[in-house]
């Protein structure tokens, strides 16, 4: 009776555990990254790297710190000992980040969290022969959409289209009509399409929050910032002298899958995810997507839970 129990026990424990094709392991890293824009890495190195450094070598659980300063960005990675629960080790950090007092004012605000070990789950891709690129993204902002909502996933990664950008195309026509410069251009654009936060009014019984949001990505809004006020009364906008357009940013590189332009989906799986439920919710969200879309289709491309399948059914023969 008791071998019986132990029996029916490990089945049951054995049909329950969660699969992975990788060893598990728990991640002892923490990173900071800070955005500078204009900065150069010289720049970021002795203003914002080196002070982020000195601020958390003095803290208990650290081990070895890394950093990378380049245009732009900074990052530092900081690997704690283990001795010490790594979310009580990001507090320190974040206070220790938070209390310095000499970052440059054009920096952004320092990002810290503790990086989560990942390992790779599914790979797959969409493609479509007739559709645009930006269609093409619409479909994979979609699927991506419908994957985290699945709560079987939440590591997802999409790539195979450039970043979308605004462009504001002049010519050097239209700039010698209206003796403009680029500089003015640019001025105009960057001094109105802004968020400006004028401070707070605080009472008794309630505070009051002053912001401008004026910043926009559409256009029809860009193109109605005025460029100059003329004597007469008349304006000068971009639209006037310009014509401003959403698009994709010139790159070198595309994703083809069986010959058509396509974007590629790389699934990865957390500790506590399940790579068979991960799966089996891609396989039948394909099958789905393909019965109910023509112009654009999914495809597979890795699985690792097919892999795990064949190496364990070679254990049990």
């Amino acid at each position: 009776m008791i071998i019986f129990v132990l029996v029916i026990g490990g089945l049951i424990g054995i049909l329950n555990t969660k699969k992975s094709f990788f060893p598990e392991t728990r991640s002892r890293d923490i990173i900071v990254n800070v955005f500078y824009p204009g900065a150069s890495p010289k720049e970021m190195e002795e203003g914002i790297t080196a002070r982020i450094e000195e601020a958390v070598r003095g803290l208990v659980g650290i081990k070895e710190i890394n950093s990378t300063s380049s245009e732009n960005f900074s990052n530092v990675r900081i690997t704690t000992t283990g001795d010490y629960p790594i979310d009580i080790v990001v507090q320190d950090v974040k206070n220790a980040v938070d209390g310095i007092s000499s970052m440059p004012s054009g920096a952004e605000r320092p990002i810290v969290f503790k990086q989560r070990n990942t390992t790779p789950a599914i790979n797959l891709g969409i493609a479509g022969g007739d559709i645009d690129l930006l269609t093409l993204k619409k479909y994979a902002m979609e699927i991506e959409d419908d994957f985290r909502a699945s709560g079987v996933m939440s590591q997802i990664f999409v790539g195979g289209y450039p970043d979308l950008e605004i462009s504001i195309e002049i010519s050097e026509e239209n700039l010698l009509r209206y003796n403009i410069t680029f500089d003015e251009v640019q001025r105009a654009v960057a001094q109105n399409n802004t968020d400006i936060s004028a401070g707070q009014i605080k009472s008794d019984t309630e505070e009051i929050v002053i912001r401008s949001r004026r910043r926009s990505v559409e256009p029809n809004s860009i193109g109605d910032i005025v460029v100059r006020a003329n004597a007469d009364g008349s304006f000068i906008r971009i639209r006037d002298i310009g014509e401003v357009k959403t698009k994709f940013a010139d790159v070198s590189s595309a994703i083809k899958i069986n010959g058509a332009t396509g974007a590629w989906f790389g699934i990865n799986k957390l500790v506590d995810e399940d790579l068979k439920e991960i799966a089996r919710f891609v396989e039948n969200y394909t099958e789905e997507f393909n019965a109910s879309h023509d112009k654009v289709k999914m495809y597979i491309t890795f699985n690792f839970f097919n892999m795990l399948k064949a190496r364990l059914a070679m254990l049990y023969k």
